[in-house]
């Protein structure tokens, strides 16, 4: 089975997502301002579509200009398919959600763990990547934390 992706494949995939990207631009415009935000609720799915068709177009640019001949890098001969690494980022995904909704423990130390977890077992728990692992997970739980209850007023599940 072939692994690798195809220049046509991305520009295909691509285009489909600017068009699912550009329909979520369209009904946005429909969401009725914020009664307590002065933004409402609008700004946020549409800078994350306008923020994925960037991507795109960028993939789709590079895609073409190795379709006009440049050579495409060779595929990695160590990499495997694991579906079982697919179903475990599920099930911790759905456990991540459950501490969240029970409020077993604070949205940062959950965050925390779970991306811990997670990158650990993406990167097969390589003990010389824990240090940076951890220092990454923290800081985006915690910042994701602080920018969500002092910045943007979300109300977060609290242990």
């Amino acid at each position: 089975m072939e692994n690798e992706a195809t220049p046509r494949a991305d520009i295909g995939l691509s285009a489909f997502l600017i068009f699912l990207c550009s329909l979520v631009l369209w009904e946005s415009r429909k969401i009725p301002p914020g009664t307590f935000d002065p933004l409402g609720s609008a700004p946020l799915p549409q800078a994350v579509a306008a923020l994925i068709i960037v991507l795109c177009l960028i993939i789709m640019g590079r895609a073409a200009m190795r379709l006009k001949g440049e050579a495409a890098a060779p595929a990695d001969p160590g990499f495997s398919l694991r579906p079982w690494d697919a179903l475990a980022v599920f099930g911790l995904t759905g456990l991540y959600v459950a501490v969240l909704a029970f409020r077993l423990v604070s949205f940062g130390i959950a965050s925390t763990v779970f991306l811990c977890v997670t990158i650990g077992l993406l990167t097969r728990f390589r003990p010389r990547l824990f240090p940076a692992i951890l220092l990454v997970s923290a800081a985006m739980s915690f910042g994701s934390q602080f920018a969500f209850t002092r910045i943007f007023f979300v109300d977060l599940p609290t242990g």
